[in-house]
């Protein structure tokens, strides 16, 4: 039946507006009040209509309740929508790509328009929206589009420059109907509803599509499930969607699949309430409301290396890095990019980010479009701590808060097969670590990851409080899944060689053995993971004030965790066995994409600059480790790595990598080829470069401790460190000329700095602040909640060259003879030594003249393994940053 209805014209105008900065806070001077940099992809044809142009060309957008693809098409849009709850599985689940997330929507408008010029659209990060015009014949059409988390809508406006002169079919389908899908779409009124059952879990899917034109008429064809407008003016479509999953742990532990969401409502009633809310509102308030949400989050971070917008558009910008002249302008938009999935893809209340974030076009989506906990969950929050947007991991939050029930099951589970006498009969045996998971199920235990897994979500969850420091969230939800996690961990471990030690234990992907074995006992990730999670409950425990059963246990067990083992290449060892680099078994993958030994460094905190030992010897495994890999998310990784340990050249040579191997035309990272697309390197690389910017792991604020020299001038504002200081920056051919600190909470702020204690150093309003200097590169301050703290006037620094190619020229039990190439600066060399697995350097020597040196001393002959490091000293007593090391063994 059609419906035919005539329209009334409503108030539905406007534009987006760019928010301004007041004159009060263009005025101030502060880099914190400065506007963000104006970043946007833009593009001047539509992407093509198939599988290779979403992936590659449409525009990604999204609210957490659904993800968008936008094609901007002339003659027909088509709009691609992801619901992440609308799963699909099979009894015989295996192979590359596999039943999982499935394509909720394709939903296509259709114009007709065949004869364009003036073509553009655009995703402008600044104000979270899309846009396509173009004219075709004297008229100018155009569309806006945004996703709102307040008002859980899509909101479409499509306007033509003169009156009565828009026409459109609104046309949603429901794609992959068949064994597993089933489905239908009828039209009524101004709506066309979408709804179906997918059979594997019983879920219940709708979809509505409200058109509220201005001027015109309108069609609505129920049995084709279709509206037609015509000679409009202009038009708004609002699109609603949900399923009937509900956060509720039944769902994971139900175990009969189609019974999981049984007894959950009909999502009918929920969407028409989402589309019934939004419609009653002008787009100008929904609009509005969008944007006070979207740049309440994304404005609090800016970065600028000085690029100006490129007049090509991005597919080239894309095409010609890094060579073209815009190369620097797609560093800032990948580093803001990423930022924007974050916000798209990761609400509270809606399900968390998976391997494609929220997006997925596929039936049968790349591993299944699962939550991977070995590094692609963890990597999809680096940024979210960081980068100033630590809300953005609620959604993860609720989402173990239901999924840990199961996990509770499989901890005594495992207590009990893998050391029963530490089996509590009652239950009480934590939780452990996933490998794998979706919405609907979190299997047991696989031997691709070990349970060092729990131990680095749990990190996460601390990084949550570090970054905040809210006390209520400590004890309401961060302390007790640290404290369960130790539980587990505590009982799990056994006494091996006077260590506690996981027994079966893997490293992420690793083989040993020609690729017949991944299981062994005490790998470098689990006991790592161990060591950082026992070690952060007890802090939170202190905060706290707590005094539960376990801690005494924690407190003891933690310094048999046994987490570093310092290799006889200088590698930081990924198993114990492991002698020279890649020797376990002599088959390990000595280029693997994953680097689970170095978690300690990153994102862990037992890795930092008061460990140099350690330090080296994971920059020492990073060489070993290369280039090779062509993997987007462990290029990624290693950005933030090799900028942990201050080598931001090096670091930088992974972003260059990262964004002219992996990035496709709409920055989707292009996984390993296909293309492929992968969301972990997106978020990964906004948090390497956060790494080179800014660090703070040993609770030292340390802004630029691994500036690229490509980077020589630029800013940044509102960084996010440990203990929630918001830092900003502006530096000039390599050197900071001015830092900003935002006290959020108060608290003790430690800044670090080369000759930040020969600085100014005020507060916003101008007074001076008291500090206490630790030599001349780091400062104390007891900050004031709310208060900014600006450092200016910085002695410019000059590093001393370090010395190269040490080496032993002879070795003997009692003395070795050293010598090295010398440094231009030097003035006289210090020699340090590590012994064994020892974190830190012990002088040896000082004061030497030359560039040999022979070191005598008496425990040379029992010393099995030493690490010996020459540094040079300048003659105003600064030495080095590097050093050039060797790994002396017992001859």
């Amino acid at each position: 039946m059609t419906k035919v209805l005539a329209v009334t014209t409503l108030a539905w105008t406007g534009m987006y507006l760019v928010p301004e900065a007041s004159a009060e806070e263009q005025g101030s001077g502060l880099i914190a009040d400065g506007a963000g940099k104006a970043l946007r992809l833009w593009y001047d044809e539509p992407a093509p209509d198939s599988d290779a142009g979403w992936v590659n060309r449409s525009i990604p957008m999204g609210n957490g309740y659904m993800g968008v693809n936008v094609f901007g098409g002339t003659t027909s849009e088509r709009i691609q929508i992801t619901e992440n709850s609308l799963y699909d599985w099979a009894a015989k689940n295996s192979g590359f790509k596999r039943r999982g997330v499935n394509n909720f929507a394709e939903v296509y408008i259709d114009f007709g328009h065949n004869n364009t010029s003036n073509y553009e659209r655009e995703l402008n990060l600044n104000e979270g929206g899309s846009y396509v015009k173009y004219k075709e014949k004297d008229v100018e059409y155009s569309r806006e589009y945004f996703t709102s988390y307040p008002d859980k809508v899509m909101a479409i406006r499509l306007k033509a420059s003169k009156a009565g002169a828009l026409s459109f079919t609104l046309r949603p389908t429901i794609p992959f109907l068949g064994d597993s899908k089933s489905g239908s779409v009828a039209a009524d009124s101004d709506t066309v509803t979408l709804s179906g059952v997918m059979s594997y879990f019983n879920i219940k899917f709708e979809g509505q599509f409200k058109v509220i034109p201005t001027g015109g008429r309108m069609n609505a064809l129920s049995s084709e499930g279709t509206i037609a407008v015509s000679d409009a003016d202009s038009a708004v479509i609002l699109i609603a969607v949900g399923t009937n999953y509900q956060f509720d742990p039944k769902v994971f532990l139900t175990t009969k699949a189609a019974d999981k969401l049984a007894d959950f409502p009909d999502p009918h009633a929920k969407v028409t309430g989402y589309l019934a809310d939004a419609a009653a509102k002008s787009y100008e308030a929904l609009r509005a409301n969008h944007q006070a949400d979207y740049t309440e989050l994304y404005d609090r971070v800016s970065m600028d290396l000085g690029a100006t917008a490129p007049a090509i558009p991005t597919d080239e910008l894309v095409d010609t890095y890094p060579d073209g002249e815009s190369s620097r302008y797609l560093e800032e938009l990948a580093f803001q990019f990423g930022r924007y999935m974050l916000i798209c893809s990761s609400r509270a209340g809606t399900l968390p980010p998976h391997l494609q974030g929220i997006w997925n076009v596929y039936a049968r989506p790349p591993w299944s479009s699962q939550y991977l906990h070995d590094t692609n969950v963890q990597m999809a929050y680096a940024p979210a701590f960081s980068a100033n947007l630590p809300e953005m991991f609620e959604s993860y939050a609720g989402f173990f808060k239901v999924f840990v029930h199961r996990q509770r099951l499989h901890a005594t589970e495992y207590i009990r097969k893998y050391n029963p006498s530490q089996l509590d009969t009652s239950g009480d045996n934590g939780w452990s670590g996933p490998f794998w998971a979706n919405p609907y199920d979190v299997p047991g235990k696989t031997p691709i990851a070990g349970f060092g897994t729990g131990g680095w979500i749990s990190q996460m969850f601390w990084d949550y409080y570090d970054y905040t420091r809210d006390e209520t969230l400590l004890a309401e939800t961060v302390y007790p899944v640290m404290y369960e996690q130790a539980n587990f961990v505590s009982r799990f471990v056994q006494e091996i060689d006077g260590a506690l030690l996981a027994k079966p234990s893997s490293s992420p992907e690793q083989y040993l053995e020609g690729k017949k074995k991944r299981e062994t006992i005490g790998t470098t990730f689990d006991q790592q993971m161990f060591y950082e999670n026992h070690h952060n409950t007890l802090t939170a425990a202190k905060i706290l004030g707590r005094n539960d059963d376990r801690l005494e246990l924690y407190e003891k067990q933690l310094p048999f965790l046994d987490p570093i083992h310092v290799g006889k290449s200088g590698q930081i060892k990924e198993f114990r066995q492991e002698q020279f680099y890649g020797d376990a078994g002599s088959t390990i993958d000595p280029h693997h994409r994953h680097t689970s030994m170095l978690l300690g460094s990153y994102p862990g905190q037992l890795i930092n600059d008061s460990t140099p030992a350690w330090l080296d010897a994971v920059k020492k495994t990073l060489t070993l480790r290369t280039r090779s890999s062509n993997i987007g998310w462990a290029r990624a990784e290693r950005i933030a790595f090799w900028a942990r340990v201050h080598d931001g050249d090096e670091a930088y040579l992974f972003y260059r990598d990262l964004l002219e191997g992996n990035y496709l035309h709409n920055l989707f990272n292009d996984h390993r080829g296909g293309p492929l697309f992968q969301a972990d390197a997106n978020y990964g690389a906004t948090a390497g470069v956060v790494e080179l910017l800014l660090q703070s792991q040993d609770y030292v604020v340390s802004p630029l401790p691994a500036l690229p020299a490509v980077w020589s001038d630029g800013s940044y504002r509102g960084l996010l460190t440990r203990g929630n200081f918001e830092v900003s920056a502006q530096w000039s051919s390599g050197q900071a000329t001015r830092l900003e600190v935002l006290s959020k909470v108060g608290g003790m702020l430690e800044l670090r700095y080369p000759n930040i204690a020969k600085a100014v150093i005020k507060t916003a309003d101008g007074n001076t602040v008291d500090f206490s200097a630790k030599g001349t590169d780091q400062i104390s301050v007891e900050t004031t909640k709310g208060q900014a703290y600006v450092v200016s006037d910085i002695p410019a620094y000059t590093p001393v060259a370090a010395p190269l190619n040490l080496k032993i020229d002879k070795d003997g039990k009692s003395q070795v003879e050293l010598s090295w190439t010398g440094s231009a600066d030097a003035a006289s060399y210090n020699l340090y030594r590590a012994v064994g697995n020892a974190p830190d350097y012990e002088m040896i020597a000082s004061d030497i003249a030359g560039t040999h040196f022979v070191y005598k001393a008496a425990d040379l002959k029992k010393i099995g393994q030493m690490t010996l490091k020459v540094i040079a000293v300048r003659a105003d007593g600064r030495e080095s940053d590097e050093g050039a090391t060797v790994i002396r063994l017992l001859p």
